[in-house]
C-alpha cells in the first residue's frame, strides 16, 4: 500500500509532466485525490519543496538507473551501450509519451532560470548521468574494447545532448519517428567506437 506522501509525490509528478511545474496547482491535485490541503502542507510546506522532492526521490533515481549497466560493465561494453540506448525507446513508445516529452528535459528547459534549487538538482542529475556515461566509455577503452581516439568526456556530453535533444525535437514535431532516428544514429555512432 502506498503512503499518502508517496501518493502525493506521484500524482503531482504526473501533473507536472503534463502541465509543467509552473502550470500545476498542487492543492488541486491533492483535492482530486481526496486528500486535504493540510495533508499536502504537512508533507511539503510549499510547492518548491514538493518539486524538489519529486526531483530527489523520483526523477534522480529513475534517470541514474538508466546508465548504471554501462557504468558498471566489466566486459561487452558495446553490447551494453547498445542495450542502454535501446532502453530509451521505452520512454517514447506511445503518442502520449511523445506529446508530453521527457520529464527531465521538460524541467531542465523550464526551471533553471527561475529557481536555483531546481537548477542545482537538475545539474546534479545531468552531471551524474554524464559521469556514468564517461566512466563506461573510459572503462571500455581500458579494456581494449573501444578505440582510444575519442575523448570520453566530450562523447558522454554528446550522448546525453543527442538523447535529450531527440526528446525535444520529437515533442515539437509530435513524431516518434524523429526520436527513433536519433537512437538509430547513436547506435550507429556507437558501433564506430569499437576496436
Amino acid at each position: 500500500m502506498t503512503d499518502t506522501r508517496t501518493e502525493i509525490l506521484h500524482k503531482n509528478y504526473e501533473a507536472i509532466h503534463r502541465n509543467g511545474f509552473q502550470g500545476v496547482r498542487a492543492d488541486k491535485v491533492v483535492a482530486e485525490m481526496g486528500i486535504t490541503k493540510g495533508a499536502l502542507y504537512h508533507y511539503f510546506p510549499n510547492k518548491f519543496d514538493l518539486g524538489y522532492a519529486i526531483l530527489d526521490e523520483l526523477l534522480a533515481p529513475h534517470y541514474l538507473k538508466i546508465w548504471q549497466p554501462f557504468e558498471r560493465a566489466e566486459k561487452n561494453f558495446g553490447v551494453v551501450l547498445l542495450d542502454v540506448l535501446e532502453s530509451y525507446r521505452d520512454f517514447a513508445k506511445t503518442d502520449e509519451e511523445i506529446k508530453l516529452g521527457c520529464p527531465l528535459t521538460n524541467l531542465t528547459q523550464e526551471m533553471p532560470p527561475l529557481d536555483e534549487g531546481f537548477r542545482k538538482r537538475l545539474h546534479r542529475i545531468t552531471h551524474q548521468m554524464q559521469l556514468q556515461v564517461e566512466t563506461g566509455l573510459k572503462n571500455a577503452q581500458l579494456a581494449g574494447e573501444f578505440k582510444l581516439d575519442f575523448n570520453p568526456t566530450q562523447t558522454a556530453f554528446f550522448y546525453l545532448s543527442a538523447i535529450e535533444g531527440g526528446f525535444s525535437v520529437a515533442k515539437a514535431m509530435q513524431s516518434r519517428a524523429a526520436f527513433e532516428m536519433v537512437i538509430a544514429q547513436l547506435k550507429q555512432f556507437s558501433e564506430g567506437l569499437k576496436v
